[in-house]
């Protein structure tokens, strides 16, 4: 599996070969496993008696295979497959960047479904460390052991308050730590006597390079330190950390912001052996205690997607004792050439700096970790305010975000600098912006109300009344909207274009005489047709032709054809109910008109910007569920 996780950028087919074969050949090894007698005959039976259930009194009519699993499981397991299966197809072909997440998310399943199959630890010692008398388990011979490995003495060793069991060995063969590790402390609003005090304090522990960023005129006390002097309060801190993360000469930085104190609490060894052991971790970092004694292992699992994103304090996996996240809340090493590759951002300071930088390092494909027994003392724990995270938001496009202490912050586009202009070419690639779609809903509101105010009849058509039907308001691939009109009501259309459009910066253009109006919004327009002097009521019972059809669309009560859902599927074709993008901006085929619209609906062209929260082709290409509610685990 080593060598899954070192291929950075290569072909998503190769890397989808790496990793079948090495489930193939694992599940090879359990399928061989001789028995006592040494023949492999039996592996067959013992798999089959696995995969039914125990109790199941009469074998003939036990279910077998994956049927033998709950259901809420095995759509648990099919719901993790289809998403990582989403995310590797969106991009097979090409050179990408490998996603360390689908090999965790992967083996973490094949973990749950087979743990044999996982890691057979009879055979593999794939643990923090090892047990007294045992050999340290062999390094890779195209890797370097920067410290030495770990032996776990037992319970009765830590007592009686835990403060020592997991020991590190005597062992030669690693370099000086100061060759390994260097810290990077941002104190540019550290108190003086506190940039001293920590210095002193990382001294008595570790004969380390250190870096500090301090004012202009702090003095330091410590003649060995290299100083990158902060020379202007108004500048952002990103500029400077840069700066200073280039003087670094080790493999490993450790960036110790809001530092109070530093003890024998923070081992920093025990943060590079996990980025030794676990290549596919760049990023490991501690737990964090404040002034007034409140501890917090800061671990966030951030999601980004249809311009929102969320941040959760919690993990869903872990190894060596330490939670896999997506961002960091506390001190942390990192490796020297990440921080060169993924530089922070020279515009942001403090909170919303580090915020973007682990999105960063997560659209990087890298992981990130923290181990809760190394314990950082800080003056603070980090709490966001609104203007911090609006600049968050200006960075990744996100007009709403759910901080990990429990606000909700929205911002409105203009603010953040998501634009509504060119809808066409965002839906080239890309889910039209929230707002975007609200301005269109609103817009439609005008038609609705002059229509219902003055008595006049219509009903929602084509992609509008499609997007009523699968998700009750405006397709996110949408750009226009579309409504039928009775055609002796054509004047009283026509009679909306003067004050009403003008004061709501529209205009009506008749584009074909009694059939055909467009009135034109910014950004957007919105086209009336005329089929008849009828609307579709007439193919209702006589009993229900005087109440039109209405169904929620944006939050209110809108007409749309008597039957949506018949009209919907003899009108826009085969298979509507999945997705795909607008015709505009797709070449229609033959066999596509054929079949009323699309020829393989249910996918979706491969986005421009693969990284963006919200291509298209990152969410489902079918189901209403992904678009209505984005942060929705099934």
């Amino acid at each position: 599996m080593w060598l899954c996780e070192k291929v950075s950028k290569v072909g998503l087919v190769a890397v989808t070969l790496c990793l079948l074969c090495y489930v193939y050949v694992h599940h090879l090894q359990q399928l061989l496993t001789p028995d006592m007698h040494g023949s492999g005959v039996v592996a067959v039976e013992r798999e089959q008696e696995e995969f039914q259930p125990s109790s199941c009194p009469m074998q003939e009519h036990c279910p077998r295979g994956a049927a033998a699993l709950p259901v809420s499981i095995r759509r648990r397991f099919a719901f993790t497959l289809a998403q990582v299966q989403r995310l590797i197809s969106r991009l097979s072909g090409t050179k990408a960047t490998v996603d360390a997440k689908w090999a965790l998310v992967l083996g973490s399943l094949m973990n749950e479904l087979a743990p044999r199959l996982a890691t057979d630890n009879s055979s593999t010692w794939d643990h923090s460390a090892i047990l007294p008398g045992m050999k340290p388990k062999p390094f890779p011979p195209n890797r370097t052991r920067h410290v030495c490995p770990e032996v776990y003495f037992g319970r009765d060793y830590a007592k009686p308050f835990g403060q020592h069991s997991a020991e590190p060995v005597n062992c030669t063969d690693v370099p000086e730590f100061s060759s390994v590790l260097t810290a990077v402390l941002p104190a540019q609003s550290w108190q003086p006597e506190t940039i001293n005090f920590v210095i002193a304090q990382i001294r008595k522990l570790y004969d380390i390079p250190i870096i500090t960023i301090v004012p202009e005129k702090a003095a330091i006390d410590d003649q060995g330190v290299t100083i990158v002097r902060y020379t202007n309060e108004s500048l952002p801190e990103g500029r400077f950390l840069n700066q200073a993360i280039r003087q670094v000469k080790t493999p490993y930085a450790f960036i110790g912001y809001s530092l109070a104190h530093f003890s024998n609490q923070s081992s920093l060894e025990r943060m590079v052996r996990v980025m030794d052991e676990l290549p596919h971790v760049q990023v490991v970092g501690g737990a964090a205690r404040d002034l007034l004694g409140h501890w917090t292992y800061g671990c966030l699992q951030q999601r980004m997607a249809d311009y929102q994103a969320t941040y959760t304090i919690g993990y869903y996996y872990s190894k060596y004792e330490c939670m896999y996240c997506d961002d960091l809340l506390a001190p942390f090493s990192a490796s020297a050439e990440l921080l060169r590759r993924v530089p922070f951002t020279d515009k942001l300071t403090g909170p919303p700096m580090y915020r973007d930088w682990f999105a960063k390092v997560r659209e990087a494909g890298h992981l990130a970790m923290v181990c809760p027994d190394v314990m950082f003392f800080l003056t603070h724990h980090v709490q966001m305010t609104r203007d911090q995270w609006k600049l968050v938001a200006s960075h990744w496009a996100l007009e709403k975000i759910h901080s990990y202490t429990g606000e909700v912050h929205e911002f409105a586009c203009k603010d953040v600098g998501i634009t509504c202009g060119s809808p066409l070419r965002i839906i080239g690639s890309f889910l039209l912006p929230p707002c975007c779609r609200a301005t269109m809903e609103r817009e439609l509101g005008y038609l609705v109300d002059y229509g219902e105010a003055n008595g006049i009849e219509y009903e929602l058509q084509s992609g509008s009344a499609l997007g009523a039907v699968k998700i009750g308001s405006y397709l996110p691939w949408d750009f226009d909207h579309d409504l039928v009109f009775v055609r002796h009501e054509y004047n009283k259309w026509l009679s909306m274009k003067g004050p009403y459009l003008e004061e709501k910066k529209c205009k009506l253009q008749v584009t074909a005489r009694y059939y055909y109006i467009t009135v034109y919004c910014p950004y957007f327009f919105l086209e009336l047709y005329s089929h008849a002097n009828f609307t579709s009521r007439q193919y209702l019972p006589v009993e229900y032709r005087d109440i039109p059809t209405s169904i929620m669309y944006a939050g209110r009560r809108t007409v749309v054809m008597s039957n949506p859902g018949l009209y919907t599927r003899n009108k826009l074709g085969i298979d509507i109910l999945k997705h795909a993008a607008h015709w505009r901006t797709l070449k229609v085929t033959k066999i596509g008109k054929a079949k009323g619209g699309y020829e393989n609906p249910g996918t979706w062209r491969r986005c421009r910007r693969p990284s963006h929260h919200s291509c298209q082709d990152r969410y489902p290409g079918d189901g209403d569920l992904p678009f209505m509610r984005p942060f929705l685990l099934l």
